[in-house]
């Protein structure tokens, strides 16, 4: 795209780079004279329908968000078929780059970094807005040490059901327990993911890390993170409380909003205690603690056995929030969150086979498939719906060969139409425009043959005249 120009306005630079849904390119702002950043969606969004629909309103939203924290929109719109946001353009690196370039950082710097992304959740939770994939790549720091968040609003629209029912975006090593088991979430599961950036800025490491997707999902659902090295690290201890309150496994158990958080923080800073509640318990008190497990134990148990599978998580997080050692209620509980994911996707997968959306069924049940072949009829249900997805894109093959073939048919160059139109009828056999116009090109094909062969022995006859 390099050289074009966006809604007569935007003129493509040079490309900075690509996400998870789109190209980032440089532009320049024909009309206000300025540096832009513009990211165009890749054609698998452009072609949803319902996924540009929300897109623009959530664009809407985005371009409401004004704090000195979050990197602004300043406009979106589209060109051709191609659909594009365009951002202010910020100078600095992301924090990922950071993290890989110095390592774990001081605390004081961690706690200043958290602090202003604090902000800027804390500015979009009033406007309604949930970001949805807190990351290092999504946190751009300045040259000054200023913190901007990228992507409010485009992180949301992506868990629009056309394309995941899942809730699954981004990477997994960010997401919030509910997230990834397909929940609705609000913005105590952005406060998670920020608790994941912290620690990570604090350590050096991530808290949860495996070989595959599905068992670190299942590490974010059931395990506590392992404590920070505080001998390392150089902290004090309340910057650990703060961090696994922020990574609570209940929603209700974290920073209720990024306000309370953003407080915490400075006090901390300030060199204040996190307040804690401990109350010595009594043989009464041992006793109801007991009962209480085992009602907690049994229920979740039963909402297992009947499949209910967010019911049975909730449960079995209550269990291990009083006793982390309670029986097998950690194992229990890692099963009970992936098969919660399973059903989520299994949910999607069918609503998208519905509506035909047959590349996000293909992506849903292969995730299922690829952690357990025999979930349900998710294999069979799998090839019926890759079946379709290799129709459809024949079809839409088939129409570009007939497009071409039209051309082709205007230009005269009649055997390319005709080798154009035999593929798409290979392709489509069923459509009858192609048919119609194949044999149409195939007589004037034969017929301009004809007449060349017709002046090429006229040509012969006269050369022999002459000779």
């Amino acid at each position: 795209m390099l050289g074009e120009i966006l809604g007569n306005r935007y003129k493509i630079v040079r490309e900075l780079g690509t996400g998870g849904m789109a190209w980032v390119y440089l532009a320049e702002d024909i009309k206000e004279h300025r540096e832009v950043a513009i990211k165009v969606l890749y054609p698998q969004y452009s072609d949803d329908v319902s996924y540009i629909q929300r897109f623009t309103r959530e664009a809407k939203l985005a371009i409401k968000l004004s704090n000195p924290h979050i990197v602004k929109v300043l406009d979106y719109g589209s060109d051709r078929d191609v659909h594009y946001l365009v951002m202010e353009k910020v100078a600095g690196e992301d924090l990922k780059s950071v993290l890989h370039r110095r390592g774990l950082l001081p605390y004081e710097e961690v706690l200043s970094i958290a602090a202003q992304v604090a902000h800027a959740l804390h500015h979009a939770n009033e406007h309604g807005i949930v970001h949805r994939d807190i990351k290092p790549e999504n946190l751009m720091i300045t040259p000054d040490g200023t913190v901007k968040v990228l992507d409010f609003g485009i992180a949301r629209a992506r868990t629009l059901p056309s394309i995941t029912q899942s809730g699954f975006i981004g990477s997994p090593y960010y997401i919030s327990p509910e997230q990834a088991m397909g929940e609705v979430v609000d913005i105590r599961s952005d406060i998670y993911s920020l608790g994941i950036v912290m620690y990570e800025m604090l350590s050096g490491d991530l808290p949860f890390d495996a070989s595959s997707p599905w068992s670190i999902i299942s590490q974010h659902i059931a395990n506590k993170p392992p404590m920070l090295a505080l001998s390392k690290t150089e902290m004090p201890a309340p910057v650990e409380d703060l961090v696994n309150k922020a990574l609570a496994k209940d929603p209700t158990d974290r920073f209720q909003t990024p306000a309370e958080m953003l407080a915490a923080i400075e006090a901390v800073m300030g060199g204040q205690e996190l307040p804690r509640l401990s109350v010595p318990p009594t043989p009464r008190s041992r006793q109801v603690r007991e009962l209480l497990l085992k009602s907690l134990y049994e229920r979740a148990t039963e909402a297992m056995q009947v499949e209910k599978w967010p019911r049975a998580v909730n449960l079995l997080n209550q269990i291990l929030k009083i006793e982390p050692a309670y029986q097998d209620a950690a194992q229990k509980l890692a099963y009970a969150g992936l098969h919660a994911r399973l059903s989520a996707l299994y949910t999607a997968a069918h609503k998208a086979k519905e509506a035909e959306r047959w590349q996000e069924a293909v992506d849903e049940l292969s995730e299922i498939v690829s952690v357990e072949p025999d979930y349900r009829d998710a294999a069979a249900l799998l090839s019926s719906v890759a079946l379709s997805l290799a129709e459809q894109r024949a079809a839409e093959e088939a129409v570009d060969l007939y497009n071409q073939a039209t051309a082709c048919c205007d230009a005269g160059e009649w055997d390319m139409a005709v080798a154009c139109l035999e593929e798409a009828q290979s392709l489509d056999p069923v459509r009858r425009d192609v048919k119609e116009r194949l044999a149409e090109a195939r007589r004037e094909a034969k017929r301009a043959q004809s007449s060349l062969n017709r002046l090429g022995v006229r040509v012969r006859s006269w050369l022999g005249r002459a000779g």
